[in-house]
Formats: C-alpha cells, structure tokens, sequence
C-alpha cells in the first residue's frame, strides 16, 4: 500500500533491498537444474486436489468425530503463515517494480512528441538489424532460420542484459540466467510463454514456441528478475537488449519480436511507404513469422487461454495496471529510443 502511494519509496526499496532479496533468491536457486517454481507450484496442484478429495470423502463417510484441538490449530495456522510467507516475497521482490519510476522517464524517453516520422525510423532500424543478421543464420530447406535452442543461447541473453544493466542504473546489472518448464507443451495452451518466480527468483520460460519467441521470452522474463513489471516496458526492454548485442542471432530475434507491431503502426498512416521498405526487408523473417502461425493454430482458441488471459488481466488490473499488453505503447517507446 506504501508503494502504491509513494513511487518514490518504491523506487528507493526497489533498486536498494528489492534488488538484494531477488539476487539473493536467484542465486539460492540457481544450481537446480530444474525450475523449482515449477516443481513448487505443481506439487501445491496435487496437495490441493488432494486436500479437496479428502474433504469429500470425510463428507461421503459422515464422519463424526471431532480432530484433534491440536491437529485444528495447525490446519488453521499453515494457510495463514503461507499466504503471508508468500505475500511478503511478492512486497519485497516484485511488488514495489509495479510503482517504480518508469523506463521511459528513467531513459529520458520523451514519448508525448512522438510523430509518425520517429515511428518509420524505429521501423526502419529495426528492418536494417534483419538485413544484417539473416543471412548469417542457419536456415532449413524452407528459408526458415533454424534458431538456437534455450540452452544455447540463455547465457548469451543473461550476458546481454547484464551488458545493459551495466550502463543504465535503474536496471539491475547481475541475473541468472533463465530456466526452461517442463510443462511447456500444456502451458502453450495458455499462450504463455514465460513466468517469473517471484518467491523462487527464477525467470521461466516457455520453450514449445518458435525460437525467436523463445529468445525473446527469455528476455523478457529476465527484465521481470531484475525489477522490471509491466509487460510493455518488459517487451521493449528484452527488444532492445537483444538488438545491442553482439550476438547476430540475438539480434535477429530481437528485431523479429517488434517488426510486426511497428509494421501495424505504420501502415495505419502509411501503407504505400510501409510495404515499400518491407521490400527491401529479408524475407527471412517473413518465412518465420508464417512458420510461428503454422505453429500456433492448434493453440489459438481454447478455453485455457480464456481462464489464463482472465486471471492474468484481473491480476494486473488489481495492481492499476494495464490489463493487456498495450503495443501501441511499445511502439512508442521504440520510436522515442531510435529517434
């Protein structure tokens, strides 16, 4: 409640005690192999469907005598001291990013005088980073970029955020690296593609997606870990670590992440000039982006993504956050930083 109304205190904990408890989480974490949020959550989905039997059966069998006073205290204390263990985690991890001084004020971005001009200028830059990087990467018979997969590259995307880290102070310089879920196939259903642990530390990614999503995925959960939460300051964040790395492949997935939304803006005020430089833009791209929509029918419309979509949207609006990502507010972020 102190963050909420005080954007100042947050920013303060947050970049001093805030970045403490999630280094600290991390590195507590970091040497499992597996991620332990996972393993946590789904073992609290089996105690629950468990607990829920148990309760039914008790009801079925009409059961009458009374538990123990003993054994009534320590079911009524584990739900309370839980929550709470949980909530505090939240206050002192990610919480207090949702209050924060923005990205946009803390990289001197001016986003109200951005013109239509600046939004060709992002989109140009980014088309020239494809240019430049496509040819280098492999590709399959098709003309699709084969990628890399998440253990390949995940040390190169911690790399490169700590690289940005490095020279912007608001971002916290040292992470882990990210963590692939088990569950990747069923959480696609969901049209998730990555969660950060907050009370593990552990960015977590969703690897059944293509792999310029996943690329960018872990980039942007890597932006949740190091005090970073809204998604659209997240999304233009993982965009522009990756673009300024030195690795031609992170680059391209960088790109590829934002080339369509900044395609969208522009051609709402200018198809002709758009569809002129998507021309001279490697079609590369283009091959992956229909490979990623192959990829997706299966996914598109199911009630799991509905529920997930709901619950999520509650959970930001709940924080007087955005309920869905805005891309209009990347692609302003985006052409205020390439101005």
């Amino acid at each position: 409640m102190l963050f909420r109304l005080r954007s100042d205190l947050a920013e303060i904990f947050d970049v001093t005690l805030g970045r403490f408890f999630r280094r600290a989480l991390g590195l507590l974490t970091g040497w499992f192999p597996f991620s332990l949020f996972e393993i946590i959550l789904g073992a609290f989905i089996v105690y629950a469907l468990f607990a829920l039997i148990l309760c039914l059966v008790m009801l079925i069998r009409k059961i009458r005598k009374k538990p123990s006073p003993r054994w009534q205290v320590r079911c009524a204390v584990a739900v309370p001291v839980t929550l709470g263990i949980v909530l505090q985690l939240f206050a002192a991890t990610l919480g207090p990013s949702y209050f924060r001084t923005g990205t946009a004020k803390h990289m001197a971005l001016d986003t109200e005088s951005v013109a239509e001009e600046d939004v060709f200028r992002a989109l140009e830059r980014v088309s020239r980073v494809i240019n430049e990087t496509a040819p280098h990467l492999e590709k399959n018979e098709a003309g699709e970029t084969l990628g890399k997969t998440l253990a390949q590259c995940r040390g190169d995307v911690r790399r490169a955020a700590d690289a940005f880290g490095a020279k912007h102070a608001f971002f916290q310089a040292k992470g882990s690296e990210v963590k692939f879920l088990l569950c990747s196939p069923w959480m696609t259903y969901t049209h998730l593609s990555g969660v950060y642990g907050f009370f593990t530390g552990e960015a977590n990614v969703n690897t059944n997606y293509p792999h310029f999503i996943v690329t960018a995925t872990a980039a942007h959960e890597s932006c949740h870990a190091r005090g970073i939460a809204p998604e659209n300051e997240c999304n233009f964040l993982a965009a522009v670590i990756l673009m300024e790395s030195d690795d031609p492949y992170l680059r391209y997935c960088g790109a590829a992440f934002v080339l369509d939304d900044l395609i969208a803006a522009c051609r709402k005020s200018d198809r002709d000039r758009t569809d002129a430089l998507l021309a001279r833009t490697d079609r590369t791209v283009f091959l992956d982006y229909d490979a990623y929509s192959r990829f997706f029918e299966p996914y598109a419309d199911n009630p799991a993504a509905d529920a997930a979509n709901a619950v999520n949207d509650s959970y930001l609006k709940s924080l007087g956050q955005e309920g869905v990502v805005s891309y209009s507010r990347i692609v302003e972020l985006l052409a205020a930083y390439y101005r």
